[in-house]
């Protein structure tokens, strides 16, 4: 069988099978009991804090009728709380229901729901949102964790935060604040209460992601403490043996209701006895001074960070930099060089990096080399040691020639254990093959470059048909990211006449004209893009707009688009009648 393989082969060994919280120890052993676990604002706690701060939020948890196999709903941003969470739930054998921040109430009820939560940690943004639920809510102040400040305004490494009051929960069991809820369970360990040992296997579950539910209701994501331990030991041997330094530290931005999120940024330096220094939003100026006071060597974000934060790395020396990363999204040709460029300058040993994954794979499934400097847009390198990926025809299990166009099939220690509560959703992305093995179907479609490289087409359901031809909007929009007059980009599909064009929208830098850019970008592209490709209309615009997950919200452009166009429509055939 053909397909591409990581090139490491990786042994795991009886203890290296363990849960979430056993894998922490191991970090806890390397770094010793002062060393900085994690750090917030300029508060660093300890090794030892931390682990005791787990053990009490995990008795606290068991007073409260929460027992192995049981759920518990995390509501927060990165926020010191919610990882204690995390750790003190699997500690018990109990099970992280994780949900965006920024969720509707009708989206945080149903993952509650879903996952049978028995406690719910919630932020003061969110916690009235939740109300209606005969459960207990634990309130973590997003400033719980800052220094002191007796104003109410906290002013820490560049970041303000008004410390707002918002409305309580309703019609819950129980209100406790973090600081009740874990005296709670200092108090029962020092009544001579013993934790119950920590006997939970590899494969059982650990947390519960969702997907983005854009094609009807969002799905929740089953990932082991197999799935998370092993991305995250990928990760740690992918930067290589000895560059992970006990007091380094790894700038966790990504969100922990993220696979990629939590398992990478936040698990991955723990379990090494790296810093974590935990951001629950991102604001470029605050976020670098971060990474300048704490000695930030591992970077992970998102296009959209890298390109807010490059005007501060410009005239930074980022010759001591062990790893930068993207994904999440397309990662442009453009922004890829431009970091190159300055890591070169530096003398920098690694090169910036693009990664591809999905929630269902644990978050990520390969990554570009540590030291190229010439990649392809859409490149997003190899496998991680310990997987495979196929590409196949869509629909079915057979795999295309090398250098054909597919579907990206992932088969790796890192896949799911299944959609919570719907078997149905799971038989349809693991798909048994005729090897015996159960593949991820991703959904996207992918090619292999004839270096074994894996190139990025687009996502199956971003494909747009123009005349019969397959039009990958991603590649569209990696072609004008390189004109200077292009901040970002968003191409889409508008009606043309019987059939399907191409739109797009830009955000042009200052000093553009914005009333000839239309002309002048089609003219642009004419010879770097087929006629299916090259967009009829152009609309700048002042903000593009994000999704919750931090990417550009194409849906809700096309459809703008769409209800443009169907009033265009319905305005002719009107003026006609008349």
């Amino acid at each position: 069988m053909k397909g591409h393989t990581g090139n490491t082969p990786l042994s795991y060994t009886e203890e290296d099978k363990r849960t979430l919280y056993q894998a922490l120890l191991y970090g806890y052993r390397r770094a010793g009991d002062q060393a900085a676990a994690l750090v917030y604002f300029g508060r660093r706690m300890t090794w030892k804090r931390f682990l005791e701060e787990v053990d009490a939020a995990a008795a606290a948890m068991i007073s409260r009728g929460v027992k192995k196999g049981d759920t518990i709903t995390i509501y927060t941003p990165n926020i010191p709380q919610g990882v204690i969470a995390v750790y003190a739930a699997n500690r018990i054998g109990a099970v992280s229901n994780m949900v965006h921040p920024l969720s509707t109430a009708e989206e945080a009820l149903y993952a509650i729901d879903l996952a049978e939560s028995r406690l719910v940690f919630t932020v003061e943004l969110n916690e009235e949102l939740v109300s209606g639920r005969k459960i207990d809510i634990i309130r973590c102040k997003t400033g719980g964790y800052f220094p002191s400040n007796p104003k109410g305004l906290v002013l820490k490494g560049g970041y303000s935060f008004a410390l707002r009051k918002y409305r309580p929960a309703h019609d819950v069991n129980s209100i406790t604040s973090w600081t009740d809820f874990l005296k709670e369970g200092k108090d029962k360990l020092r009544s001579g209460f013993v934790l119950p040992e920590d006997d939970g296997k590899a494969k059982d579950t650990a947390v519960i992601m969702y997907t983005g539910g854009t094609t009807g209701t969002s799905k929740g994501v089953m990932l082991s403490n197999y799935a998370i331990n092993t991305i995250s030991i990928q990760m740690l041997i992918d930067v290589g043996q000895g560059r992970t330094d006990v007091g380094d530290g790894f700038l966790a931005i990504l969100p922990i209701f993220h696979a990629f999120g939590l398992a990478v940024t936040v698990h991955a330096p723990l379990i090494s006895g790296m810093k974590m220094v935990l951001v629950p939003r991102f604001d470029p100026k605050g976020c670098f001074k971060q990474i300048k006071k704490e000695h930030i060597l591992f970077i992970s974000g998102v296009p959209a960070l890298f390109e807010r934060m490059y005007p501060y790395f410009k005239n930074y020396n980022l010759s001591k930099v062990k790893l930068m990363v993207s994904g999440g999204d397309r990662v442009p040709e453009t922004l890829t060089k431009k970091y190159n460029d300055l890591l070169i300058r530096d003398g920098a040993d690694c090169r910036f990096r693009a990664g591809y994954g999905l929630t269902e794979a644990s978050g990520t499934c390969t990554l570009s080399p540590i030291n190229s400097e010439h990649l392809p847009g859409g490149c997003i390198g190899k496998p991680f040691t310990g997987s495979r990926i196929i590409i196949v025809k869509p629909g079915t299990t057979e795999e295309v020639a090398d250098g054909e166009e597919g579907e990206l099939c992932f088969l790796g220690p890192t896949i799911m254990n299944g959609y919570l509560k719907n078997e149905e959703a799971t038989n349809a992305v693991l798909i048994r093959h005729p090897d015996g093995n159960a593949w991820l179907h991703t959904g996207d479609v992918a090619a292999f470059a004839p270096d074994g490289n894996i190139v990025f087409r687009s996502r199956v359901k971003r494909m747009i048909k123009v005349n019969g031809y397959n039009v990958y909007p991603m590649m569209i929009e990696e072609v004008f990211q390189r004109h200077p007059a292009v901040k970002q980009v968003c191409a889409v599909s508008t009606p043309y006449k019987n059939d399907r064009k191409i739109m797009l929208f830009v955000v042009i830098n200052e000093g553009y004209n914005p009333n000839t850019m239309e002309k002048e970008l089609i003219s642009y592209a004419k010879d770097k893009l087929n006629r299916w490709s090259l967009p009829v209309k152009v609309a700048v615009i002042d903000e593009m707009p994000m999704t919750k997950y931090a990417k550009v919200d194409y849906r809700l452009l096309e459809k703008q688009e769409a209800e443009r166009a169907e009033l265009q429509k319905a305005a002719e055939e009107s003026a006609k009648k008349d």
